[in-house]
């Protein structure tokens, strides 16, 4: 197996990230850690936020820190940590973007369960829409290896432009 470092896919709710990670983790064998359902596995406490973060970092150690995808938001300090602690070439980031209309507008289009009412990323956002109105300005500063600007591309241009970036690894 060709080895790859972790593709750490980013994007604000409606970007992509999911319809992205899924069409790479196809083509490149690789399993997608989704840090979303990852986190609801434990408890909302500090104490069930920090074993969640333990659990990833100790299957990512696993991995040996390669050959899979990590798909969130990537507003999460942990996230941040990762970035700093892990070699530059160890993670590889694409940013999928869009207008808070266009985000919207796919976050309504959603299945009503995929829409956020079981949301858990933070007590302070009710749900994904107040999440990209809240979060918008401060995600646009996140830094990346590659960005993908989502709101006019086809998901097949989208999944085309990220595996020429990957190949270029």
């Amino acid at each position: 197996m060709h080895t790859i470092p972790i593709i750490h896919i980013i994007g604000l709710p409606g970007a992509g990230k999911t319809t992205l990670s899924r069409k790479l983790s196809k083509v490149l064998k690789v399993p997608v850690l989704c840090i979303g359902r990852h986190r609801a596995r434990f408890p909302e406490t500090p104490i069930g936020e920090t074993d969640a973060w333990t659990a990833l970092f100790k299957e990512l150690s696993q991995r040996r820190w390669k050959n899979c995808i990590l798909e969130t938001t990537g507003l999460n300090s942990r996230e941040a940590f990762l970035r700093t602690a892990l070699p530059f070439e160890q993670v590889f980031t694409i940013k999928l973007e869009a207008l808070r209309k266009t985000l919207a507008l796919r976050i309504r289009k959603k299945k009503k369960e995929n829409r956020g009412g079981q949301w858990l990323y933070s007590t302070k956002y009710r749900n994904k829409y107040e999440f990209v109105r809240k979060l918008f300005k401060r995600f646009r500063q996140i830094p990346a290896n590659c960005y993908i600007d989502t709101n006019r591309l086809t998901k097949v241009a989208v999944y085309q432009r990220a595996l020429k970036e990957i190949d270029h690894i």
